[in-house]
């Protein structure tokens, strides 16, 4: 019994201490639905995938936007995004830590 518990507790113990690793954490899904909203803007100012001379920054922003999310971190989400929302003439959303 006791060596029962001992593993079916192990992986709460690994959360709930913040030992799981940033790569398995599932995107929130208001991060995963503005990443999605301006990446349907970026396809649509150039749908063919655009990433040269002026415009790499921008690809970088919405890339590391992409990775932030990812890894859960919504105010770096915002921030990347809100780079690329800039440029695409998109209003701004405020990061959490902005409100």
């Amino acid at each position: 019994m006791f060596k029962t518990l001992t593993l079916g507790a192990i992986p709460a113990l690994v959360l709930a201490a913040g030992l799981a690793s940033p790569a398995l954490a599932a995107p929130t899904p208001a991060c995963a639905d503005a990443v999605r909203e301006v990446q349907t803007a970026w396809n649509a100012m150039y749908p063919m995938a655009m990433q040269q001379d002026g415009h790499q920054g921008i690809a970088d922003a919405l890339r590391l936007a992409k990775e932030a999310c990812n890894s859960g971190d919504v105010v770096k989400t915002q921030q990347y995004l809100n780079v690329v929302r800039s440029h695409l003439a998109m209003p701004r959303h405020p990061a959490p830590h902005d409100l």
